[in-house]
């Protein structure tokens, strides 16, 4: 017997979440310094970009998609002008174990855009995902031992994988129920990646997560020698601007006043709290 989906309102119900000025960017940043502090703890001894890698499978889909991270990432060559050794990047694993290339946040954009021109609709539960993963709302704290693989690497490409000792961490994960995540899954469908292949909606949000963390962890690096650096960029300054595309691609506001905030921001725009609702259609409340 086919297992029953969620109807939208239900969904809707499961999702809903608050944002208070007063308590939910202070937990967020409790919960960001506490991940950047374990992934930045993670041994990278003898490890160097595109020779040899470490691969942790943190994880795991519905639709048996593996999503790890490999590290060190292209940051951490000592032939940049300033390396950030501490670097790494997401790896999604499909199904038949093919592996996708890097995607930076232009393809999760045209994700958006696609989504958008197939159902308006779909970008408020997109919204209200980026919203929780921005401040790690209702994340989870996990310790486990995770899966590690050694690769071998020349030219650019993987010449052995070796099984290797696993990965003790402890950190916070999104904290999504199976039905939730089926339920988003058959409401949004896959999601089209720049490679022509599509991924569950619950793969494309965990691996933006773990693009997110290390954007933590690369601005906590810049900024390790201030002593009064409290995560004002990274994750959730990065969610904000994609909930302001969102915002644009949900016809909530003008072309001409996206570009204005993009120029204004300098590169990095933020919609305002106050659209939360609007962006989420209501999912999303203010208190």
């Amino acid at each position: 017997m086919p297992t029953q989906v969620l109807s939208k309102p239900m969904l809707r119900n499961a999702l809903s979440a608050t944002y208070s000025s007063r308590t939910t960017p202070r937990m967020s940043k409790s919960l960001r310094r506490e991940n950047t502090d374990a992934f930045l703890a993670i041994d990278r001894n003898g490890l160097e970009y595109n020779s040899r890698e470490h691969r942790i499978l943190l994880y795991s889909t519905l639709n048996g998609e593996n999503i790890h991270i490999q590290m060190p990432g292209l940051e951490s060559a000592s032939s940049r002008k300033k390396p950030m050794p501490m670097d790494f990047r997401p790896k999604l694993q499909y199904a038949d174990d093919a592996v996708m290339d890097d995607v930076s946040f232009h393809h999760i954009w045209k994700a958006f855009e696609e989504i958008a021109q197939e159902d308006r609709g779909k970008l408020y539960f997109v919204a209200t995902l980026f919203f929780r993963m921005g401040y790690m709302y209702e994340y989870q704290q996990v310790h486990g031992s995770y899966a590690c693989e050694a690769l071998a690497i020349n030219d650019g490409n993987i010449r052995d994988v070796v099984p290797c000792e696993p990965i003790d961490l402890s950190w916070n994960h999104i904290n999504l129920s199976e039905e939730i995540w089926r339920a988003l899954n058959a409401n949004i469908g896959d999601v089209r990646m720049f490679d022509g292949r599509g991924v569950s909606f619950e793969a494309f949000i965990k691996y933006v997560d773990l693009l997110l963390q290390n954007e933590d962890c690369k601005y906590y690096y810049i900024n390790k020698n201030n002593v009064n650096y409290n995560f004002e960029n990274g994750r959730t300054s990065s969610c904000e601007t994609n909930l302001l595309i969102l915002h644009y691609l949900s016809g909530l506001s003008s072309f001409s006043s996206l570009l204005n905030r993009f120029q204004a921001a300098r590169g990095v725009p933020k919609l305002n709290k106050r659209d939360y609702p609007a962006v989420t259609d209501g999912i999303v409340t203010i208190i």
